[in-house]
């Protein structure tokens, strides 16, 4: 008889009688687990610090804080602890000039994405926002002086022909 096969058919039949014993495990004294799952969160929370977050999904939020008095914007995993939810290591945290600089790369994101044949939802950008801008404090004169200039888009080629 060769030497594999005896193994094979004593590892099938021994599989066969665990489950023929009809002995299930069941531990119904286990703790369940406290944390609901939570649905996408569209609207603005404060975390116990004052800190303004919009969740991403049940372990994942967006940030805004500030550290060393400047502002900061965290993508980062939470986790729970003692029923706190606490930052994890995953994530970062990007200065105002970071965060900036991500926004203004997100056009070509998106086509990167749309050239993958993956759909990218787009904010309303003409909603009501959480409040005013801070340092936005742009005057009645201002925007009448801003009514005189060119449309933003106009383009060089376009001024020359």
């Amino acid at each position: 008889m060769p030497k594999g096969s005896t193994s094979v058919r004593g590892r099938k039949r021994a599989t066969q009688d665990y489950e023929d014993d009809g002995f299930v495990v069941t531990d119904d004294s286990a703790p369940k687990s406290k944390k609901a799952k939570k649905g996408q969160s569209a609207g603005k929370q404060q975390d116990d610090e004052g800190n303004e977050f919009w969740e991403l999904s049940a372990k994942r939020r967006v940030t805004v804080s500030e550290f060393r008095g400047k502002s900061m914007v965290s993508i980062r995993e939470y986790y729970e602890k003692d029923g706190k939810d606490l930052p994890g290591k995953k994530g970062i945290s990007l200065t105002l000039d970071q965060y900036n600089a991500l926004v203004e790369l997100l056009p070509d994101v998106e086509a990167a994405l749309a050239r993958k044949g993956e759909a990218v939802k787009r904010p309303n950008f003409e909603g009501p926002t959480g409040g005013p801008v801070k340092g936005d404090q742009q005057s009645d004169n201002d925007e009448a002086d801003d009514a005189g200039k060119q449309n933003f888009e106009a383009t060089s080629d376009e001024q020359d022909e």
